[in-house]
């Protein structure tokens, strides 16, 4: 499964693949990394259908989790 995780705090990539480390060797998820909105929107649209689940921080500089 394919995860993108949305946060402007870079430090969340390391916390994310240190509890799902077995996971990600095993193969069962598979993670992308965006520190903004307007990252996360340029990711999908260069990835179209790719991610399954989408996690995103609400309180963002720019444009919010909200995406307003």
């Amino acid at each position: 499964m394919k995860i993108l995780v949305v946060d402007d705090e870079q430090d969340i990539r390391l916390l994310f693949e240190q509890r799902f480390r077995r996971e990600i060797r095993e193969g069962a998820f598979s993670f992308a990394f965006c520190y903004s909105g307007e990252e996360a929107l340029t990711f999908l649209r260069e990835h179209p259908s790719e991610a399954i689940l989408i996690l995103s921080d609400i309180n963002m500089p720019g444009m919010s989790g909200l995406g307003y």
